[in-house]
């Protein structure tokens, strides 16, 4: 019994024999044609990937299950039918993008700076209608004199330069010069604000741009690995953000490609 189950379940290699396959990966939707979709045969080293234009090759055995991979595509396994197991079969596969949902975002206002430039004008006249300054206190007497005509004219007595009133100018002068200095600082903190917030808002689309290009789902989908071995596979990687954020798709999963051969006889 168990040597007839072994005859049954054995295949000689005349009745799997190789063939060719070329083809074109196109898009689902637009019909455009896909560059640098990755093209293998699963637990093989074979590969291929699609030109700018599409167009692949491979050679196979006529039972292999092909698997199309592209980033922001849904992968597609692919088996040959019996009608195309002879000659130089050709073949078009079309890929559907990949639908991503986003997580629940709570988005929070903040001052424009004409709002915050408003609240502090609103503020220093507050100030100002609280404590008005007094520029009338100890004002100079004043008494009549006689001129050659017998009219009689008003003058002020006391110092013309600098009377008490003066000093008390003097002093609101100053008060406004300082408060004027304050806004200037003020301006200044917020503008040193506004700038680090861009900053950190410029980092965070940047980072968000390079894990969209090179994340664990990506990287299963073109090596096939999964789990621990995956994490191991990420570590040894090691591709830097200028290299993510520069590449061409295709130049990205060239490299990784290469590491995963690397990484797979390593």
């Amino acid at each position: 019994m168990v040597l007839v189950i072994a005859l049954f379940g054995w295949q000689s290699p005349a009745q799997n024999p190789l063939i060719n396959i070329s083809g074109k990966v196109v898009d689902a939707d637009s019909l455009s044609p896909i560059p640098s979709v990755y093209i293998y045969v699963p637990d093989r080293e074979k590969g291929a990937v699609t030109n700018e234009n599409g167009f692949f090759s491979i050679t196979i055995q006529t039972t292999d299950t092909l698997v199309f991979s592209a980033v922001n595509y849904l992968s597609k396994h692919y088996v040959l039918p019996d009608s195309l197991r002879k000659g130089r079969p050709y073949i078009e596969v079309a890929l559907s993008m990949r639908t991503i949902e986003l997580s629940e975002v709570i988005v929070q206002g903040h001052l424009n700076p004409a709002a915050v430039r408003r609240y502090l004008d609103n503020l220093n006249q507050k100030r100002k209608d609280e404590n008005p300054p007094d520029i009338y206190r100890n004002r100079p007497q004043s008494e009549p004199i006689t001129t050659p005509k017998g009219r009689e004219h008003t003058v002020s007595l006391g110092s013309s330069t600098k009377p008490e009133g003066g000093a008390a100018l003097e002093g609101v002068l100053t008060g406004l010069a300082n408060l004027f200095n304050k806004r200037a600082q003020q301006q200044k903190r917020i503008a040193a604000l506004l700038e680090a917030r861009r900053n950190r808002e410029a980092q965070q689309a940047y980072q968000e741009f390079i894990d969209s290009r090179f994340n664990e789902d990506i990287v299963a989908e073109a090596t096939g690995l999964e789990g621990s071995q995956l994490k191991e596979f990420l570590e040894y990687c090691n591709l830097s953000n200028e290299f993510i954020y520069n590449a061409t798709e295709y130049e990205l999963l060239e490299a990784i490609f290469n590491r995963y051969y690397r990484f797979m006889d390593f």
